[in-house]
């Protein structure tokens, strides 16, 4: 019992207790919209906190279907896409460059990079619009892109440049004496070194690129063109008197976060630990 007791101390069971709290509270929420999905309107007003009495599967094609929600995430498809591709080949560039190389202004231009951590996305809306705008981009999936790349890039860079700091110097110094280039440094050596945190810029990236509503909602006029997070918010207008299809809905959009996260969640967790060492 006393060697059970040491295994086991009363503040390692309050920490545990706790913590399955916090897990409860954020789990609850995507349970509760879970049955929703699988039940009638009818008895969701009834008790919309109990399990379905009769699961409605057919909730989940009919809200695919009348929702049109195929082309929402086909547009989501078209901007994470792109903005993924760009934002891990400046920011692994970029954060080795930051971290290795020695040029003039390395730590003004870095600070400025931070900068963009600091604000707000409201801020930069309507530069963003008119800007945009001039660039005759404005309403197009291109131009979002271009506006979801420069809000992921502060934070992406900050975890690379981290991460390269972290990596022992003398790896550069033999690829360069053996005639190798700094590319050669990069790709053959630093960047595999860095795919833990690479993976973490790709699943942070997509993560915020997914669920980004301010940017398509200001750069977006064009159904056809919305994304699933603004394709969402017309259909909260639209179905608000048939909530389970409502239900389905938000369970459809958010399926992909869950599940990037679920099978990148090793290499996420590593990633951010490492970057945040330095």
């Amino acid at each position: 019992m006393t060697n059970r007791f040491r295994l086991f101390p009363i503040s390692r069971v309050l920490i545990h207790t706790f913590l399955i709290f916090l897990s409860a509270l954020a789990i609850a929420p995507i349970m509760i919209i879970w049955s929703a999905s699988l039940k009638t309107n009818t008895e969701l007003y009834i008790n919309p906190l109990a399990l379905p009495q009769h699961w409605i599967f057919s909730n989940y094609p009919a809200a695919w279907i009348q929702a049109n929600l195929g082309n929402y995430v086909l547009s989501s498809i078209k901007v994470a896409i792109p903005t993924l591709i760009l934002v891990v080949i400046c920011s692994s560039l970029a954060g080795y460059a930051f971290a290795v190389l020695k040029f003039k202004g390395k730590s003004i231009i870095f600070f400025l990079f931070l900068l963009g951590l600091m604000v707000p996305n409201i801020s930069i809306a309507v530069p963003l619009y008119y800007t945009t705008l001039d660039f005759g981009i404005l309403n197009t999936h291109f131009g979002l892109v271009l506006a979801e790349v420069s809000q992921a890039l502060p934070l992406a860079i900050f975890l690379s440049r981290a991460s390269f700091l972290d990596l022992p110097g003398e790896l550069r110094e033999s690829v360069l004496i053996d005639g190798g280039n700094e590319f050669d440094v990069f790709s053959k050596v630093m960047l595999p070194l860095a795919r833990p945190v690479i993976t973490s810029v790709v699943v942070l990236s997509f993560l915020q690129v997914w669920n980004s509503y301010l940017m398509p909602l200001v750069l977006i006029n064009t159904e056809k063109l919305q994304t699933m997070p603004l394709g969402l918010s017309f259909l909260m207008g639209r179905y608000q008197t048939n909530l389970p299809l409502l239900a389905a809905a938000t369970i459809i959009i958010s399926l992909p976060t869950i599940v990037i996260y679920i099978l990148l969640q090793r290499q996420f967790i590593e990633g951010i630990v490492n970057g945040a060492i330095k």
